[in-house]
Parts: structure tokens; sequence; C-alpha cells
């Protein structure tokens, strides 16, 4: 009798036929196993010999004595293969001399005769009194009944769900969707989730690389060479995965594909043409045992191309692979990125960007690819993103020349995003090619054509225009979509990101935030609009775009978008004046930026931070800030202005106004040299002229401002700063003139903290002037600003010219109103109003309006309802110095 147990792997053969080995001997019968039998010698593939004849003769003869005296028992489970000669000779013997002795064989096979296919099936075809037993794998109910006998209640699902009570409908659905029913996979799954429940941090069920993982490639490995192949096609097709498909990339023939499938299948691994699990896809995708991996990878990723797959998906094979052979797969990569960006996956960009450059020859595309990573890098790691790749970057090349244009364009490039302007510039202007005009005869390189332009698109921080040469007689700013370049073949000209080198209004940048959507080029296009909007007197404006775009990158998840906003939202707080907005929000960049200095990061938010430290008379902390590390070559880029600013400011309230003037000046010398805009030059006139003025120099102060003055486009009128700085020097009896002109451009730009100190300034020269009841209205609306803002040291000065002035400052009555948008006053109220918050009576009042007293109390009453408000001593501030509603 033959008897064949047929199943697929692991699932439950080797253990049926130990069960019967042990029911059969203890029944009487003689059991033998594989190794009991030596069929060691090779059997003939030609005509049999005499001597093989006789070998085999004495084999059967030995079992045929054996099964004389009690029945005899042969099991041979062989799994992998590697007892096939033994199991043809037993089936060789049972046909012929053991057919009438009292024997037994029990086989096991894979499904379809396993390695051997149709050719087993067709030998035991021949075998007499055959009985076939076919093992199954065990459907859902039955799967979740071995479960509950190996592991009681459960507590989680394959995927890491909880569960509590017996298996539900769910949980019976998940085990039997990752197990396929194969007995030892449940096993595999239980004892997993027991190693997993031991720590306290529990990872994902099952996790790659686990048990689960193991004993399905044990799977595989048994399924048979054929099988096993399918599987790694399989596992390279991913979601693609079909029998045509797979016939195609592992060159076999759709039936042995076919039954490569049904074995896998039968040993519960695969699900309509798919392996069960990402786990099992992991795991044999990485296993080196299972055949040529990389070319069955790069097969797939040719079907995939031929069939139109998008870029992204092809690239996950050649990413796989590690490595780039063709043209057309440097051209996918590429693709690829940015598709990946145009749903903000970064880390896979970066990947396909990174292969894409490891297997470029071409110098211009190294340095296109490179610059093109760095841009990328802004979505993760924003403050480190140019200097980065600065570092990594020398002026050798991998083409092996000594000097490559490449190479220099590339490293001016990123020293020009780390804001080392002069040194990109000198290096740009050496490797810059000649105008077409000039040199008729000579050839003009042809990657100057598109590559060149191409390197200078705009980014965060860097130039947004350039004058490079164009060879189609347009501007830049027809080649780059508006970044505002200019034709100017003589000298590299350019507007920094924070400023441009034109005045704007403030609907055109309105219609240009409008019509952005932040993107990896539109984000070099926001950044300085938003800039700009607080630049040109509108914080307000400026807080609404950026809190825009801050909600934009926080909903897409692009954490590094997200920090470069806050420290700009930052920076616009500073400038509304809201010291405590500015700090959170600063503070929280700082923190994300790390302890590695970077040169965004210390002339971004850190500079914010020392400001306002320095505002709020926290100058230990600010002397702890300006303690830390900062780039190298930090004080060459225009990153360091800023800092250096911050830092003369914090040396002038320290009582230090030499070593003030001297960072002022320097900040001078600098913007001078490379030659800025006058829109993007820090107003360094007017702070060395402060500091001059704290050195009693009154001429050196004097002269600087009248350059400053000299310089601001003709009809523009002087900044708040300056006709601060300029009252000092101005006659007493001018001085509330020039202040008032001051607190008004403060107030109409929204500036809170600057507008305190200029009424801190015009409460003094009132009081100068003996006129305390403007000095007292100055410092009570001074004083509530000040409480309002935080500025330690300005509400001190504020209360001792309170408690020095002539009388004491009036209490408010009630709280501090600020007023409401919506509520507007008519020409006759706010006359009215004006007069009152000056602290005329409504008799005076009507003698210096001609009106009657009954018409001025008409009035008030209709302006304290609008306002909201019960007495004419909580009047807004701009009614009482008669400055503007609006911004």
């Amino acid at each position: 009798m033959t008897v064949i147990l047929e199943g697929g792997a692991g699932c439950g053969k080797t253990d049926l036929v130990e069960g019967f080995a042990q029911y059969a001997k203890g029944s009487g019968a003689v059991v033998l196993a594989a190794r009991d039998i030596d069929f060691s010698s090779d059997f003939p593939a030609g005509p049999t010999t005499t001597a093989d004849s006789v070998w085999f003769q004495k084999s059967c003869d030995h079992i045929e004595t054996l099964a004389e005296h009690a029945p005899v028992v042969i099991c041979l489970d062989d799994p992998r293969g590697y007892e096939e000669p033994n199991r043809r000779r037993l089936l060789e013997a049972t046909r012929r001399q053991l057919r009438n002795s009292r024997v037994m064989l029990v086989l096991t096979l894979l499904p379809f005769g396993g390695s051997d296919g149709w050719d087993v099936h067709c030998e035991l075809l021949r075998q007499p009194n055959l009985h076939w037993i076919r093992l199954l794998p065990l459907d859902r109910g039955q799967t979740a009944v071995l479960w509950d006998s190996l592991h009681g209640a459960p507590e989680g699902g394959p995927h890491g769900e909880l569960h509590d009570g017996p298996p539900g409908t769910a949980l019976s659905e998940e085990l039997h969707a990752a197990s396929g029913g194969n007995p030892l996979l449940v096993r595999a799954l239980a004892e997993e989730r027991d190693m997993n429940g031991r720590f306290a941090h529990r990872t994902a069920w099952p996790c790659s690389g686990g048990l689960f993982a193991q004993v399905a490639l044990d799977c595989v490995r048994d399924s048979g060479p054929l099988a096993a192949s399918v599987a790694l096609g399989m596992a390279a097709l991913r979601e693609f995965s079909s029998r045509e498909n797979l016939a195609a990339v592992l060159r076999l023939d759709p039936a042995q594909v076919t039954r490569g499938e049904n074995v896998l299948y039968l040993a519960g691994l695969v699900d309509a043409w798919r392996l069960r699990h990402p786990v099992i896809e992991s795991a044999v995708l990485k296993h080196p045992g299972f055949g040529q991996r990389s070319d069955i990878l790069l097969r797939v990723a040719e079907l995939l191309r031929e069939h139109g797959a998008a870029a992204r998906v092809t690239a996950r094979y050649l990413l796989d692979i590690g490595g780039v052979a063709a043209s057309w797969q440097a051209a996918i990569l590429q693709r690829a990125a940015d598709e990946a960006l145009a749903i903000d996956d970064a880390s896979f960009a970066d990947a396909c960007l990174a292969l894409a450059l490891d297997a470029s020859t071409d110098c211009w595309e190294r340095a296109r690819l490179a610059l093109k990573r760095s841009v990328v890098m802004l979505r993760t790691e924003p403050w480190r993103a140019e200097e980065q790749y600065l570092e990594t970057t020398g002026t050798g090349c991998a083409c092996g020349a000594e000097r490559c244009d490449a190479q220099a364009v590339l490293r001016a490039r990123l020293l020009i995003g780390c804001g080392r302007v002069g040194e990109g510039t000198e290096m740009l202007r050496a490797v810059a090619p000649p105008p077409r005009d000039t040199l008729r005869d000579v050839p003009h390189p042809s990657h100057f054509d598109e590559t060149w332009p191409w390197l200078f698109c705009v980014t965060p921080g860097v130039p947004d225009a350039w004058s490079v040469w164009i060879p189609s007689g347009g501007t830049a700013s027809e080649k780059d979509g508006g970044g505002g370049a200019r034709a100017d073949e003589d000298r590299f000209s350019f507007c920094l990101g924070r400023q441009h080198d034109r005045i704007r209004g403030v609907h055109e940048i309105e219609e240009q935030l409008t019509a952005s959507r932040l993107g990896d080029t539109t984000l070099a296009l926001i950044m300085p609009e938003l800039w700009h909007l607080s630049a040109v007197g509108r914080p307000d404006l400026a807080d609404e775009w950026c809190a825009h775009f801050l909600r934009e990158a926080t909903d897409r998840g692009v954490e590094g978008w997200r920090q470069l906003l806050t420290a700009i939202k930052a920076e616009i707080a500073l400038a509304r004046g809201a010291l405590a907005d500015a700090e959170i929000l600063a503070r929280e960049a700082v923190e994300h930026g790390g302890t590695v200095p970077g040169y965004w990061l210390c002339g971004g938010p850190l500079t914010t931070l020392i400001t306002v430290c320095t505002a709020t008379g926290r100058y230990e902390e600010a002397a702890r800030l300006l303690g830390r590390p900062l780039p190298d070559a930090f004080f060459r880029s225009i990153y360091g202005l800023g800092y250096l600013r911050a830092r003369g400011h914090f040396l002038l309230a320290v009582g230090r106004p030499h070593l003030a003037l001297s960072d002022f000046l320097t900040v001078g010398r600098r913007s001078d040299g490379w030659d800025l805009p006058f829109a993007a030059r820090p107003p360094w006139r007017i702070d060395a002229a402060e500091a001059w003025l704290r050195l009693g120099n009154e001429h050196e102060a004097s002269q600087l401002l009248a350059a400053h003055q000299a310089r601001t486009a003709e009809g523009e009128s002087p900044s708040g700063p300056w006709l601060r700085v300029r009252a000092r020097l101005a006659e007493p009896h001018e001085r509330p003139g020039l202040l008032t002109r001051s607190a008004e451009r403060f107030q109409a730009s929204g500036n809170v903290w600057e507008l305190t100190r200029v009424l801190a300034d015009l409460a003094e020269a009132y009081q100068h002037l003996d006129q305390p009841a403007h000095a007292d209205l100055t410092l009570r609306k001074a004083r509530q600003l000040a409480d309002e803002g935080g500025a330690g040291p300005l509400r001190e000065r504020i209360l001792s010219l309170g408690l020095g002035g002539r009388s004491a400052p009036r209490a408010a009555r009630g709280p501090v109103h600020r007023i409401d948008p919506a509520a507007k006053l008519s020409e006759s109220e706010r006359r009215v109003a004006v007069l009152a918050a000056r602290g005329l009576t409504n008799r005076e009042i009507s003698t210096e309006l001609f009106i009657t007293i009954s018409t001025v109390e008409q009035h008030l009453t209709r302006v304290y309802k609008k306002l909201d408000i019960a007495s004419r001593q909580e009047l807004p501030l701009y009614l009482e110095l008669g400055l503007p509603e609006t911004a």
C-alpha cells in the first residue's frame, strides 16, 4: 500500500506522519524511516548494471524479511527533496518485489508534485493500492479555534490592535488574512505575540524580521525552487503581480507560474497573486537565496515603465536595486522625485535625487541635482540645508578636471544661499560666460543656455533675481516666471530674499500671495513677500498671510517649512512690537534648530530672540544667547548684519556705546561693500547716530542722519526711527513735532513697542517745554502700552518720568479698551473726541469748534457708545494724539 500525504509547506504533513508512525509502532508494526534504509548508491540513469541489481535485490529482501514477522511501515517525510533518490527507489520496490508483502509506504509530497511536477505524479499513478490524502489550509473558524487553543483569549490583532475576549469575527478575519490558514504561521503569530507582550513598548505585530517572517521564509523555501522563484516575483511586483507579469519578469511559461502560485496558495502564503502580508513580501525580497534579485527588480522596473506606470512606482525598484545603469533610469528617478514632492514625500524624493546624483557623470547635471537636494532639505532640516551641501562641495569635480565651472557655480550658489554674497558673486564673475555680442567668434558653452539660469532659481534666503545672460535676449524674469531679475550684463545684480530692490504696492504683493501655494519654488517667492509687507509698514497683513501659509505647512505635515514660517512670524511679531509673541515663536524655532549653528538660524530666530530679551531688560539671557556658537564666516554673510545690529542694541542697553558703534559701522561697511539695494540695507546710519549721541558726539550723529536721508527715494517721507533720533538733535520746541510724526509712522505700521518708546520721548519733550497736561496724557498712554508689551526697562523709564514730572499722571478709570475695527466715527464726532482726549472741557470744546455744549455732549455720548467706553479717560491713543485710525 502506498499513502501520499499532499499539502503545502507548514500545513501539518510532518505532524501527521509522525503521529501515524507512533500509532503503527504501538500496534506492533515495524516502522522504518529514511535513515533506516540505505539506498545511497546512485540510481541508474541508463541501463542497470549487475552490481546495481544485486544491491537493489538485497535491500528489497531485507524489507521483505521484516514484513514476514510484522507489518512494515516506511515513513518518508521529504520536505525539501533531499531524499528524492530514496523515494524513487522505494516506489520502484513497492511496485515490484514488495507488491505482495505487508509493507505500507507513507510519503509526504508538495502539491502538484513539488519540484518534480507532473513526473512524480505519473510515477505515483503506477503504484498499486494507492491512497491520496490532501491537507488543505485551515478555514477562518478553524484558525480561530487553533489560536484559542494556543493562546486563549487574544489581546491583539495581527496589525497591533488590542482586543478583549474570545476571537471575534474581526480578529478571525485578521488572523486568517495574515496566515492564510497555515497552522505553522498561526503558531508563529501566537509566539511572536507572546514575545512582544513581554516588553513594555510593543512593536508592530507581526514585525519585519520577526518570527512570523522567518517561518514564512521557511515555508517558501520548503515549497521548492519554482515556488520560491514565483514568490520572489510576487514580492517584487507587489500590487502589479499577475500571472502575465510574473511570466514576463521571471521568464517562465504561464503554466509554470500557475503551478508555483498554487503551491504557495496551498501553503497559505498568497492570495490573489500576491503574498499575503507585507512582512512576507519584505522578507522574501531581502533574502539572498531566492535567485537574481537585482535582475528581477530591474525587469519589473522596465515592465512598469513600458506599461506607463507612474515614475514614483518605477523608482521604488531602482532604489531597491541601489544603482542606475541606463539613462532612462536616471530620468525616471528625477520624475519620481518631482511626483514625491507633489505629495510632500521629501524622504523618497531625496533618495531618488541621491541615486540619480551618484549615477550622473555630467558635471552640470550633478550640480543641478545637488542644488535640488539642498532645496528638498528645506522640508526637513531648513536651518542646515545650504551649509550642509556647502561642506561637501569642494573645488574639484568627479570628472577629474582641475577647474570645473559647474562645481564653481554650485559652490557660489550655495555660498549665496548661506548669505555670503561677496564670495559667491566673485566666484560667479570668474565663470560667467561673456555676452555673445562681445565675442562673436568664440563658441558659447551650451550649458550656460539652459542649466545656468536654473541654478539661480529662487529659494528662501537666496537672491531672488539674477542678471545672468539670457540667450534669447529676454530678461531673467521672463525665464524664471517673475522672479524680478534685471538684464544687466555688466555685473551680477540681485535682490536679497528678504527685500526687493524696488518699492512694490501692497495690492501687488497680495495678488502674488493670493496666487501662491507652498511649494519648493514658490516658497522662495512667498517668504520675500511676507518680509516686504512688513517692511512697507503692513506687518498686520504680513502676519495674516504668514499664519495662512503656516497653517498650510502644518496641514501638509512639512515640518521644515513650518519652522521657517514660524521664524518669519516671529520677525513679523517683532515688527509689530508684540514682544511676547515674538519670543514664543522665535524660541520655538531656535529649539527646533538644535545646537548646530546655521546661517539662517543665527541670523533669523536667534537674532529675534536676542532683540526681545534686550527690549525686555533680560540682559543676562541676551548675553547667554550671544554666546552661542556661530557658523564659520557668519559675519561675512548677510545674516550676520541683523545679528550685529541686535548685538549693537544690546551693547547700547548695557552702557557700551563704543562697542555698539563698532558693530553698527561694521554693518555699514559690509552692506555697502556688497552693493546691496538700498531697500535691502539695514538702517545702520540711524543705529550709529544713536550710538554717537550716547557718546555725546552730535556732529557725527547729524552727519549720519543726513547721509541716510540723502539716500532715501525721492519724495519718500522720513521713517519713524529717523524722526525719533533726529528729534534728539532738534531744538526743544521742534521735538514734539518730530516725535509726533514718528509716532504716526509707528502707529501706522502697528509697531507698539517702538510707538511706546516714541511716546516716552514725546512726554519728556513736553515736560522740558513745561506742558504738564500733554506730558501726563502722553505718559498715561505710554504706560498702558508698556504694561501690555512687557518691556521692563521702558516701563521703568516711563514711571520715572511720571514721578519726576510737574504733576502726577492721571490714573485710568477702568480697563484699557482697544478700538473695534467696525466702529467708525463721523468727522464731527472725531473732532470732538480728539479735543476731549486732550483734556479740554465740554465748554472749551464748544468754544473751539463753535458748537453748543449740548452738541458736544451728544457727540461724546455717541463716541462712547461706538468705542464701548465709559469716559474720556478711556479714549483710544490714536484719538488723543491725533494719529490715523488705520494702519
